[in-house]
This record gives structure tokens, sequence and C-alpha cells, in this order.
């Protein structure tokens, strides 16, 4: 088996910035739990990464994993926050592992209040108390990944736990992810020498959102990184996944306040 993606190799440096203070980063997120899952998903693909934050586009991180199998896409608009301050463009380099180690210890009530300048990221959680974390910024640069032009023929959306239990059912049995789509129904399934699963989603019986098929659609996929990223559809409306016959799949999460985090996958062929 085999994968297959365009190589995308365009790095970019960004330069240092400005000291904290009027112009340096500072945000306010109502719910620390978003963030947790979110960045513990991103955790599992990606060791370091840069969050761009800029007074016109809010928050974003795009970044690819060492095999470049996977596209990260994470958004978070300057009004979702419910505190935005940052006067220009501004990179911040993490260890998302470490970032991934002070979220988990948000509680439900907690808001998420983010600062940094050119050394230092910090993050506090404010609920019962303010619990305060610093942690370095890293020196690293993000890749200027261009936005990829593919063209799906099959769009499917569903409740994020019909999709988080899809994951778990297909992880019984298999490795790889093969999803099937008609004008009638959407089928993921997955095999092995251990035996078979096949999950069935039809109009009828209310588990599809949407459905939109050209033809017959098939492909298949690491299941893996579906395993590692399905944390995120924790705190997602709904899940909506977008796929041609042996192309890249698309899934796309709609978060609270406007956010939004997807991810792209090459397809496995053989």
């Amino acid at each position: 088996m085999a994968h297959l993606f365009p190589q995308l190799l365009y790095a970019v440096a960004f330069g240092a910035e400005s000291p904290l203070g009027c112009r340096g980063v500072k945000l306010v997120f109502f719910d620390a739990r978003v963030w947790r899952y979110l960045v513990s998903a991103i955790s599992k693909i990606i060791d370091e990464g840069v969050f761009i934050v800029s007074p016109e586009e809010g928050l974003r991180f795009r970044a690819m994993d060492p095999s470049h199998v996977i596209l990260l896409d994470m958004r978070f608009p300057p009004d979702s926050f419910e505190t935005f301050e940052v006067e220009e463009e501004k990179s911040v380099g993490v260890n998302f592992e470490d970032l991934a180690k002070i979220l988990r210890r948000a509680r439900k009530e907690d808001r998420l209040e983010l600062e940094a300048d050119e050394t230092s990221f910090t993050v506090t959680l404010a609920g019962r108390g303010l619990r305060r974390f610093t942690i370095p910024v890293l020196d690293i640069s993000a890749e200027d990944i261009p936005e990829p032009q593919l063209e799906y023929k099959a769009h499917v959306k569903v409740m994020s736990d019909i999709y988080r239990d899809t994951i778990k059912d297909v992880e019984l049995v298999g490795d790889v992810i093969r999803f099937y789509a008609t004008g009638d129904e959407f089928r993921v399934m997955s095999s092995s020498e251990f035996g078979e699963a096949e999950i069935i989603y039809t109009r009828e019986s209310g588990s599809l959102l949407e459905l939109e098929v050209e033809d017959t659609q098939q492909a298949s996929y690491t299941l893996e990184y579906f395993s590692d990223l399905s944390g995120a559809s924790r705190v997602a409306d709904t899940v909506a996944i977008k796929f041609s016959s042996d192309m890249p799949v698309q899934v796309d999460h709609e978060l609270p306040q406007g956010a939004y985090f997807g991810f792209l996958v090459a397809p496995r062929v053989e």
C-alpha cells in the first residue's frame, strides 16, 4: 500500500516578535475544554507548530505531518474570542505535547486566556481561581502551505457523536478505513484477518444530515489518523466528510463561536 499526496515543502521564516505589552498577543476564549480537545488531537500528529495571529484573520494553524500524508487546519476568527488583542500579525511557535499537558487540567467552567511575547507563551485557566502556566515560545518557522485545489464528488454530514462512534466501530477490526457513497447511502468499512465491520447510513434512518454524491465514490485511508483526531469531534456539533474515489478526504468540524477544525488525508491505493 502507498500514499498519494503532493509534496508541499514551501517554508517561510517569521521574524522576531515585539515584547508583550500594547503590541503583544492576548486572547480570551469562553471554554478552555474546546482547546483542550483540539490541542490534544493535534499533539498526536504534530510535535511542534506555529500559531499565526492577526487582526484580520484571528488565530490560525496549518501544518502537515512529517510524512506529508495529513494536513491539519484550525481557525478561530477574531470575534470567536471574548478578548482579542493583537495589533499586527504574530507567529507563536509552541510544543503541542507541552501545551496539551497544560490544557488537560481545564475544567468545565474554565475560560482560557492566552498571552504571548517573543520568548514566552502563557496559558491561564480562569475558573475557580486562576491557574497560570508559562512555556517557551519556540524559534521555529511555519510552513507556507498552498490551499489544496480539490473537487469532491461525495459530501456527507453527520452528527459528531455518530462520526465518533463510527471510528470506534471500525477500530475493532482493521487499520484501514474505507468510505463508500451512492445517492442513497453512505457506508464506512474496515476489514482484516480478524474480521469485518460495516456501518451503513441512509436518508431513511435519519443518521445522515446531508448526502450529496455524484455516481458512486469509494476510497480507503489509514485509520490511525482518524483515530488520533477523533477527540476533536467531542467539541464539534457536526462533522462533514468530503471525498472522491481514490482521492484525499477532507473532514470538517463545526466548532462553537464560528471556529473550525479540519484535516485532509491522502488516500491509500494498491
